[in-house]
């Protein structure tokens, strides 16, 4: 049984990196809107589903042992299902978060919302699929609920960083001629998207990190039932 469920976390480890670094890599962050069709919806929607079936197959206790081809069958029907589901939260997202000029607060909500998303999702495997329940004596956690919080200092002294950035650029520069003749709300929309794709590698490796210590916290916290 440990070794099975070592085997399991090994499984959600290069799945979750390899979902991060293919997703930094070709997409920087895999957000679905519905109507705008792009290359980058089809790319995140693929890496989504993966993603997602790959969780579903380790939620099974390892079910694609010797090939079982319902368990292959359900994993992508609720992969894509998921999928659904996650794409239409990053549309309302874009339809409330995207209206406004800074894109640094746009990105921020994306991986932000991908935290309580997998937590949700992770939760579901856990307790519904992988019928499994809280254990009430709970293995030692210290040390992940630690560097979890630690990455989350990280992504929000990062965020700060390129706020107060924006902040400063709009203080000396913004009552310049060829802003004035630009609009502020574009220039400021310009900056935080340079500054928004640089800080997603900050993002990527903080929200890697969360979602494996999440995986393992529950891993840790939960027992068959």
């Amino acid at each position: 049984m440990e070794d099975q469920r070592k085997n399991e976390l090994a499984i959600i480890i290069a799945a979750t990196v390899a979902f991060g670094f293919l997703s930094r890599l070709l997409v920087r962050i895999p957000y679905m809107v519905f109507g705008d069709f792009s290359s980058g919806f089809f790319i995140s929607i693929v890496l989504w589903w993966v993603y997602n079936s790959v969780l579903f197959c380790v939620a099974e206790s390892m079910c694609m042992d010797g090939g079982n081809k319902k368990y292959i069958t359900k994993s992508i029907i609720f992969g894509f299902l998921t999928t659904l589901i996650k794409a239409g939260i990053d549309t309302c997202i874009d339809l409330t978060v995207a209206r406004q000029p800074n894109m640094l607060i746009l990105a921020a909500v994306m991986e932000i919302s991908m935290m309580f998303y997998i937590t949700g999702l992770y939760y579901f495997l856990f307790v519904k699929v992988g019928k499994r329940k809280i254990q009430k004596e709970k293995k030692e956690i210290t040390g992940l609920v630690a560097v979890f919080c630690s990455l989350l200092v990280l992504y929000a002294g990062t965020l700060f960083y390129y706020m107060k950035q924006v902040q400063y650029a709009v203080e000396r520069f913004g009552d310049m001629p060829e802003v004035q003749e630009l609009g502020l709300d574009n220039a400021i929309w310009n900056l935080t998207t340079t500054l928004g794709r640089e800080s997603t590698t900050v993002g990527t490796i903080v929200y890697v990190g969360c979602f494996i210590i999440i995986w393992w916290i529950l891993e840790k916290t939960t027992v068959e039932e």
